[in-house]
């Protein structure tokens, strides 16, 4: 009986009830579309590391070097192998990977090319396969979602290299080819390697194995980049300081932390105006269903008076107007929530955030572009909305314990002698 009763008072005044709606959908709306941006920005971010499986990448920055066939790339510098192995050793590292990154030159034309271990496919820039959790050791390879055709490196490869679909298709080349990588060195195409989706720290357009790209760099037994994967994130402050005290003053550690601070500023500038926005709406929402609340026991005194004249306790009176207003914010917070998913869907469909320039290993004048995009997927969370409905109930809850008070505290003779 009361919530039929409560439903009638609240569908019969349909202006007040409809503004009231509208201001908790708009509020709501906007909490939910700032919490669902916020968390596939961190999600895009995050996935640029996720890709390559690791939690750091370590580089050295130095003034950048002159012109050579075959060089590093940008200011990047040497790192010692032995720094590799070192890492290697600490406990709370769960596997590191060297990567040796060159521009060789042939013809005018560079190619980014990456020098990798084989025998690492957990982690680093061509990453197809996970450990499987519980079984040490053990990989579950999945060469199929990185290799589009032909094979991985082995171990014992030497002139043998894959190149990225992109690349491949800018050069005309395919498994079974020759293809010259600087002006000494001719590799055979042995695989396709289709990499998408999400942008990668220190992408190449062709993976050589590690010892061969030495050998074309002269310089021993060396990498610039090193790929980190931890036993938890809380790790990276410890394991960033020892690592900086091997390679010195030079060294560049990248973790999402750092990179959403560089790559995200607008971002950051656009939720944080979003989000202080939707505050100051859900408070002009909470004070517009308050008044609206407090509205509707002023003109229905006599309504309560009857009630309490016929056996109504104020009990029930308040239970009435707290339903009524319930009502209104369970409407609201749905079509908020629907809404708020809905403009963090269109923010992700206009939004170009990208890696900053600075992570990419490709020259200005590479034939592919580097992968610095960051894709963004509004995923509905149902966290997300239990978070804008709670916000809902809250204001609605507000309303109707102002409203129930209210009536409450009215007189039942002074009522009556309304009508």
């Amino acid at each position: 009986m009361l919530l039929s009763y409560a439903w009638r008072g609240f569908t019969r005044r349909r202006t007040r009830t409809s503004l009231a709606v509208v201001g908790i959908a708009l509020a709501i709306g906007l909490l939910v579309a700032v919490l669902t941006i916020s968390s596939s920005v961190g999600r895009a971010i995050s996935d640029s590391l996720g890709a390559a499986g690791a939690d750091m990448v370590v580089q050295r920055r130095v003034k950048p070097c002159p012109f050579a066939p075959v060089k590093l790339p940008k200011d990047l510098a040497e790192i010692q192998g032995d720094v590799v192995d070192k890492v290697r050793a600490m406990d709370q590292v769960e596997a590191v990977s060297g990567v040796l990154l060159l521009w060789a030159f042939w013809q005018g034309h560079p190619t980014v090319v990456a020098g990798i271990d084989p025998t690492m496919k957990t982690i680093g820039p061509v990453r197809i396969s996970e450990k499987k959790e519980g079984e040490e050791g053990k990989e579950d390879e999945k060469s199929c979602c990185a290799i589009s055709k032909g094979r991985y490196l082995v171990r014992f490869d030497n002139r043998q290299v894959m190149l990225t679909e992109e690349y491949a298709k800018a050069v005309g080349k395919t498994v079974g080819d020759t293809i010259h990588l600087g002006p000494r060195d001719v590799f055979e195409v042995v695989g396709l390697v289709k990499l998408t989706g999400s942008a990668r720290i220190a992408e190449a357009e062709a993976f050589i194995p590690l010892k061969t790209a030495q050998e074309m760099y002269g310089k021993g037994p060396v990498v610039d980049t090193i790929f980190v994967a931890l036993q938890g994130a809380r790790h990276i402050p410890v394991v960033s300081q020892v690592i900086q005290q091997w390679i010195g003053p030079e060294t560049s550690i990248t973790t999402s932390e750092n990179v959403d601070a560089a790559t995200s500023a607008v971002a950051n500038l656009t939720r944080r105006s979003m989000f202080g926005v939707s505050c100051l709406v859900l408070l002009f929402a909470l004070l517009l269903i308050v008044r609206n609340a407090l509205s509707s026991v002023a003109e229905r005194m006599s309504e309560v008076g009857l009630m309490r004249a016929i056996g109504w306790r104020r009990m029930d009176v308040a239970r009435l107007f707290v339903v009524e207003e319930l009502f209104g914010v369970l409407i609201g917070g749905l079509a908020g929530c629907l809404l708020g998913w809905a403009l963090a869907y269109l923010y992700s469909q206009l939004a170009h955030l990208e890696l900053p320039p600075a992570l990419s290993s490709f020259p200005p004048c590479a034939q592919t572009k580097p992968p610095l995009a960051l894709p963004l997927a509004s995923i509905p969370s149902a966290s997300i909305f239990l978070i804008g409905f709670g916000a809902a109930l809250v204001i609605g809850s507000i309303a109707g314990l102002a409203a129930s008070h209210r009536a409450g505290r009215l007189d039942p003779a002074e009522a009556l002698r309304r009508l």
